[in-house]
């Protein structure tokens, strides 16, 4: 009994852990592209190589409010090493950019849609980052407000990778 027990916990665990394999297309977020206010196309397959935050966001939440000068910050200190995209769940593009006159963000802000929150899993409240690794991975979820410290902490544990 014991050993049978054994034998499906490992092969369910070899099921999840795809044998070991590096996995492509849905394990990565290579696939996603986006359409800037500004209207740029943004591929996240051309930032291969470097560290992604996806952050949902909205000019209305307080919290995601106080993260704007802190990944600011984060895309000056790292530069073209790390990518931060903001993914506005606002209304339209039109209170972003009115928004952004007043509080500039340094970084590429894009609307978001019903198919890119499936895509990220859902997004249940804000704000909601994602970290994403040099190969395209979500590594981390972020729920709520986390200080500059954190993020400055986990992508230069991604970049040192």
């Amino acid at each position: 009994m014991l050993k049978r027990a054994l034998g499906v916990g490992l092969l369910i665990l070899l099921t999840l852990s795809g044998c070991g394999k590096e996995r492509k297309g849905k394990d990565t977020v290579y696939d996603v592209v986006v359409r800037t206010i500004d209207g740029k196309v943004i591929r996240l397959s051309d930032y291969e190589g470097k560290v992604i935050i996806v952050d949902f966001w909205a000019t209305w939440c307080k919290p995601c409010r106080k993260s704007i000068p802190d990944f600011n910050r984060l895309q000056r200190e790292f530069g073209d090493s790390l990518l931060i995209l903001g993914i506005s769940k606002d209304d339209s593009p039109e209170d972003v950019r009115a928004f952004m006159r007043e509080i500039p963000i340094e970084y590429p802000v894009a609307m978001s849609s019903k198919k890119l929150e499936e895509r990220f899993g859902g997004i249940l409240g804000l704000p909601t980052a994602f970290l994403i690794d040099r190969k395209g991975r979500i590594v981390k979820k972020f729920l709520g407000y986390k200080p500059y410290r954190v993020w400055k902490e986990n992508v230069e544990a991604l970049l040192s990778r």
